[in-house]
């Protein structure tokens, strides 16, 4: 036993280095043996409330982890951050919040040799008003769930999760499940109902449901970078509606 746990960290540590690439360490100055993966998280109703990720990989899709690549966007550098996960597996992202934006996210990247190339760009999502989406704040069994929106901005998907109280439950312990999301392609203005009749069944009893107006959209990338590179910006308006266990009588 002894013997295992000597040899287990040395384990973890070329664990490790198997999924780091080479250009973690010393030069990184050739822009095509890089990848990258952007992603903006934008809230809905104001584009300044934003959070920027992005990872850099290399041909074999390694994890490039090198404190001498610095990231930018709109002038200001990106946060190098490492964070160890489960399984010794250590990610690195280059990452910010609430970043200022006028009409574009604009992304560069300087090697090694202080070399600066565009990255990519991507404009920020359309601002929507929370008001154009209409629905009661609590469910009644009595009456079918409708939903309403108009005017929304880039905004073009719908998903619906349905929480339930499975029927094993007791009045000492309740259990409770998340049926299939639902997606559907919306317009910018419509509505959706879930009919009454779908409340209740032999197995479960509707609990609550949490609906997205998600958008998402790719913006332009350096051609000079891997294949997969890639930045997206996404962002959804969230409803959340409980069921009154009141009006099932």
């Amino acid at each position: 036993m002894g013997y295992i746990i000597r040899l287990f960290p040395v384990f973890a540590l070329l664990l490790i280095s198997a999924c780091k690439s080479p250009l973690s360490k010393g030069e990184a100055d050739e822009l095509s043996a890089i990848g990258a993966k952007v992603e903006i998280f934008q809230n809905l109703t104001d584009k300044k409330d934003n959070n920027v990720t992005v990872s850099l990989f290399d041909s074999h899709g390694k994890t490039i982890s090198n404190k001498n690549i610095t990231l930018k966007v709109n002038g200001v550098a990106l946060d190098f951050k490492e964070k160890q996960e489960l399984y010794y597996v250590t990610t690195t992202t280059y990452t910010k919040s609430n970043l200022p934006v006028i009409d574009a996210f604009r992304f560069e990247i300087i090697l090694t040799d202080g070399k600066s190339y565009v990255l990519g760009n991507v404009k920020p999502l359309s601002e929507n008003n929370e008001k154009d989406i209409v629905c009661n704040e609590k469910g009644n069994f009595n009456e079918d769930f409708v939903i309403s929106w108009s005017n929304l901005k880039e905004i073009n998907e719908i998903s619906i999760s349905k929480s339930v109280l499975l029927s094993t439950s007791t009045q000492t312990e309740q259990y409770y499940d998340y049926e299939p999301v639902i997606t559907k392609k919306i317009e910018s203005s419509g509505r959706y109902i879930i009919p009454k009749s779908g409340y209740i069944n032999s197995t479960s009893t509707i609990s609550g449901l949490e609906i997205k107006f998600n958008a998402i959209k790719s913006g332009d990338i350096n051609t000079s970078l891997l294949d997969d590179s890639e930045i997206k910006i996404y962002g959804y308006i969230d409803k959340r509606i409980n069921y009154d266990e009141q009006s099932k009588h």
